[in-house]
């Protein structure tokens, strides 16, 4: 009887073990497996210069009381929302994201790499009240470690009937999040999906993230350092399973049985239940095609979003307290604060920038809600609760190219109503972007570093005359996206080669660096200075320098040589 039992016991276990078994080799050979994705970050303390994982770090959630939920950020007509993601294992086949639909129901989707655009089409999301939605593609073999971008855009949207995704603050994605050509700290609330022999990858990413690896590698404690401990780790677990065996020596075989059919149904509901594995036959993403034609910059003045100060509230300063200051999603995109609160934003004005918000209040009362950049009230306005919205249009052109706090602030007036600021927002219209060069300038064709060209220049007024403030306009070109910011110097100079005049800033008055540049476009960069004497006058020296180092980017003039003092130095002509 006892053989007999244990012989239906065994073969119990190997039908278990078997019928999982099958269920996996199934989802391996048919099914798409969830390889990297955004999420909540480790924290940093507020006393320690180094991160850490705590308490849970192979899932590296944040479990501190206050963290906000994934930030709706809105997007319509021309503008772009656009995040770039590092590949966590070959064979990527589908890149999953939150949406919530615009009335048109229609939003646009590319997929490209550095080399340029790769994939396109529509994501029909009529009617969705905010979910994830899954795009399939051909899959890329060789994505492991390599750079992509996802763009969205919904041209059928408007500003007061817009599309929405969400923003996750932090960096897990390896990428950089984009509105427009504008960077932004966070990421898309988006998840990449691989399929094939990738999926060993995508699970020990899911395992053990590449980020918690790195903290291991950087985690220095007095004794042992970098991959020592991490060797450490490794011994301490084949130590520990090996303590395992030898206490359950007897009964191996049966309990061994038991454990792995209770770590592969174990396995199997995590991955199934937590949506990180999903059948395309079932689930039917939406296809994107091949791009057959690469589409022109298109260079129109009209208000382009800047900066979405909901995406931004992740490094903004929230008072009272930040676990005080949440984001809502109900008609719009809103940032819910307590009735006296102040949301701080560090940032740079652009030129022609204009703040655009709703003001409402919910609640009992009347709340003045006002606006203020560097200790000056722009706006105040009163609102009571459960009036309609009110909307807000504010130039702020007076301070435009300058660097400050932007406050967003609410006092209670009667009762302590909470405040809303729907969907808040900087724009600018961008006519420092150019199809072409301009008749009136100097032509120039100095190449600065590898990727950028000084076009031409133009002096304004064309006859200054001593100490006179003149405008010295400088038309860059880009010949492909930059990642690294430069500061641009602006010199004049006697015969002696003596500087006489300068101006040293960030392109256009500080508020389009390089890294926002899009490529093939001329961008007309204005400095302001005092003219010098005619007589002492020579010439005008222009160039590059990192703001950090201070080295300069090397310059090759027209005729094929190079400047010894990374410098482009430009004859003062009459312009036409």
């Amino acid at each position: 009887m006892k053989r007999s039992s244990q012989f239906t016991i065994h073969n119990s276990q190997f039908t278990i073990c078997l019928a999982l078994a099958i269920i996996l080799l199934f989802l391996l050979a048919f099914g798409n497996w969830r390889s990297t994705a955004t999420g909540a970050q480790v924290q940093v303390p507020m006393f320690y210069d180094a991160h850490y994982l705590f308490p849970r770090p192979w899932t590296q959630v944040q479990e501190v009381p206050g963290v906000p939920e994934p930030f709706p950020v809105a997007f319509y007509g021309p503008n772009t929302v656009s995040q770039s993601f590092v590949s966590g294992a070959n064979h990527l086949t589908a890149v999953e994201l939150w949406l919530q639909a615009p009335p048109s129901g229609r939003v646009m989707v590319a997929l490209s790499d550095v080399a340029g655009p790769l994939y396109e089409g529509q994501l029909d999301v009529s009617g969705q009240a905010g979910d994830y939605v899954c795009f399939t593609f051909p899959t890329i073999q060789e994505a492991e470690g390599h750079t992509f971008q996802v763009t969205l855009a919904a041209p059928e949207a408007t500003q007061s009937s817009p599309a929405v995704t969400r923003v996750v603050g932090g960096d897990r994605l390896g990428g950089r999040l984009r509105l427009n050509e504008y960077p932004r700290p966070g990421n898309l609330d988006l998840r990449t999906y691989v399929t094939g022999t990738a999926v060993a990858d995508a699970l020990g990413e899911q395992l053990l993230p590449d980020l918690f690896r790195e903290r291991l590698r950087q985690y220095k404690p007095p004794l042992f350092k970098g991959q020592v401990f991490a060797g450490l780790l490794w011994l301490t677990g084949l130590l520990t399973a090996a303590l395992f065996v030898w206490l359950l020596a007897g009964r191996l075989k049966q309990v061994g049985g038991w454990l792995l059919a209770a770590l592969l149904l174990g396995g199997l509901a995590w991955q199934l239940g937590a949506g990180r594995v999903y059948l395309p036959i079932v689930q039917s993403p939406e296809p994107l095609a091949a791009v057959t034609a690469v589409a022109q910059p298109t260079n129109d003045h009209g208000l382009r979003v800047v900066n979405d100060l909901s995406a931004a509230l992740w490094t903004a300063e929230r008072l009272p307290e930040k676990r005080l200051v949440t984001t809502e999603l109900g008609d719009y995109p809103a940032i819910h604060v307590p009735a006296d609160s102040a949301l701080e934003y560090a940032l740079d004005l652009p030129l022609n920038g204009r703040l655009q918000t709703g003001l409402q209040a919910v609640g009992e009362g009347t709340l003045l809600m006002a606006v203020e950049f560097n200790g000056e009230r722009v706006s105040q306005t009163a609102v009571t609760a459960g009036d309609s919205p009110q909307w807000l249009d504010l130039d702020l052109t007076v301070w435009q190219g300058r660097g400050g706090i932007l406050r967003l602030v609410t006092e209670p007036v009667e009762g302590t109503p909470d405040g809303l600021w729907l969907m808040p927002q900087l724009l600018a219209r961008r006519d420092w972007l150019l199809d072409k060069l301009p008749e009136t300038a100097v032509p120039a064709g100095h190449r600065l570093g590898t990727d950028i060209i000084l076009e031409g220049y133009a002096v304004e007024p064309a006859t200054p005359q001593p100490q006179d403030v003149v405008t010295v306009t400088l038309y860059w070109r880009a010949e492909r996206p930059l990642s690294a910011n430069a500061t641009v110097f602006v010199h004049t100079r006697n015969a002696a080669g003596e500087m006489l005049a300068q101006s040293d800033s960030q392109p256009v008055q500080n508020s389009y660096p390089l890294d926002t540049w899009p490529a093939g476009v001329i961008i007309a960069d204005r400095h302001q200075l005092i003219w010098p004497s005619a007589e002492a006058l020579s010439q005008i020296a222009v160039g590059l320098y990192d703001p950090v180092t201070l080295l300069r980017l090397p310059v090759q003039n027209p005729d094929g040589t190079a400047d010894a003092h990374g410098q482009a130095l430009l004859p003062v002509v009459e312009t036409p």
